[in-house]
């Protein structure tokens, strides 16, 4: 395929074909895009390979179904955006979790600026992500459904990406405005799939984001977020896993990479922190 037809097909899939290019056009395929592709951790998990060309990103996760996380994600938003001409550029963010600590730039966001205003384009945080790009403007807050977001500045030259989360705001990761190419994102693609402290390579995770509605699997828990009301199962056997990963996120899975993922991240009862 061409690029041009990836990204037809791609704006099929959404249901955007046709649309011209607004921003209420990039908040429509940003939330279809997170509704429709899981973010997870699967693919890292298995310990399989995982190519950051775009050939494959689309094949993956358009045609496949597969979905992937942020180096996937975030580069195949990108590329659409690019060829539909708007002016993005790569950013790359460490993932923090409000806390003060020193840790690698494992995340790929984009800055989009479109009509003189500035953007911060994430389509590859999981259930935290937003589902429409975030204004770069200070101290804004900005209501996205249940969610609020907002960007501050921090010390050096960072940014903080905030969400409000039980009533107060919550830094999700850091960034800078620093120029960026893919070869930046391959460094934090290895280590985030590679390095056996990473936290992608320690859990098991899948969510998808709706309109009204959120739903995340962390290793033995499944989370579902609904007009504000959390409610939480524990996977009990490999057939709730099945139909969880089947039905409730749509992979096509083999019984047999159900059993192993059962056996290692829930029925080890040996569950680390999900990123």
């Amino acid at each position: 395929m061409t690029r041009e037809e990836m990204v037809a097909t791609y704006l099929d899939k959404l249901g955007l074909s046709g649309q011209p290019v607004s921003i209420e056009f990039i908040q429509a395929m940003q939330s279809h895009h997170i509704a429709q592709f899981s973010f997870n951790s699967l693919a890292v998990v298995l310990g399989q390979d995982i190519s950051l060309e775009l050939a494959d990103i689309f094949k993956k996760i358009v045609l496949d179904g597969r979905g992937g996380y942020c180096f996937e994600h975030n580069k195949l938003f990108y590329e659409v955006l690019s060829h539909l001409g708007v002016d993005v550029q790569i950013k790359m963010a460490r993932v923090v979790y409000n806390k003060d600590i020193d840790v690698p730039r494992t995340h790929r966001i984009s800055l989009m600026k479109l009509n003189g205003e500035s953007y911060i384009v994430d389509a590859g945080f999981g259930h935290f992500g937003p589902r429409y790009p975030v204004r770069l403007e200070l101290g804004e807050e900005q209501i996205q459904g249940g969610d609020v977001y907002r960007i501050t500045a921090s010390t050096h030259d960072r940014y903080c990406f905030q969400m409000l989360k039980d009533g107060a705001f919550f830094t999700l990761y850091t960034f800078d405005l620093n120029h960026y190419t893919d070869m930046d994102c391959l460094t934090g693609h290895f280590y985030s799939h590679k390095h056996p402290n990473a936290g992608f390579v320690n859990n098991l995770v899948v969510s998808k984001k709706y309109s009204h509605e959120v739903i995340s699997l962390r290793n033995h828990e499944v989370h579902r977020i609904v007009d504000h009301k959390s409610t939480v199962s524990v996977v009990d056997s490999e057939e709730m896993l099945h139909d969880v990963l089947s039905k409730t996120f749509e992979l096509k899975i083999d019984r047999a990479v159900v059993s192993y993922l059962y056996n290692k991240f829930i029925e080890r009862n040996d569950v680390k922190a999900v990123r």
